[in-house]
């Protein structure tokens, strides 16, 4: 897999998925369901402005879990981001000890998605 994507290596064949996969994924959200331009455009800032190889990913319908472990371990380590296209509004969650409470939530308006990630990504040293 190519791109700053990199899902658990643990997982079946079945459930990896590359990048441009999880773009691909949000994308026909968008044109199937529900809006998620948002999270779209939050995928392709990460695919183009990272490192190969530099964070790991895991998506459902509206959420998309990073973390520059590998593999990813649920509450540890981790940025999970729920895009709430009803409010349009982010939803961030970080959390960095399994059975904890997360160290910050927080909610963001649309329109900062790729800004507040950024200052995430920045403020950890990730």
């Amino acid at each position: 897999m190519n791109g700053p994507f990199r899902l658990k290596e643990q997982l079946h064949p079945a459930y990896r998925v590359a990048e441009a996969e999880i773009e691909a994924f949000y994308t026909s959200l968008t044109a199937t369901a529900f809006d998620q331009q948002s999270m779209v455009d939050l995928v392709r800032h990460i695919r183009s402005a990272y490192a190969e190889g530099r964070f790991h990913a895991l998506t459902s319908m509206h959420t998309l879990v990073v973390s520059v472990n590998n593999p990813i371990e649920l509450d540890r380590e981790n940025l999970r981001m729920d895009y709430h296209f009803a409010e349009r509004e982010w939803e961030f969650d970080y959390r960095s000890m399994p059975f904890k409470p997360a160290e910050f939530t927080r909610r963001y308006p649309a329109s900062s998605g790729i800004e507040k990630f950024d200052a995430f990504v920045k403020m950890l040293g990730w």
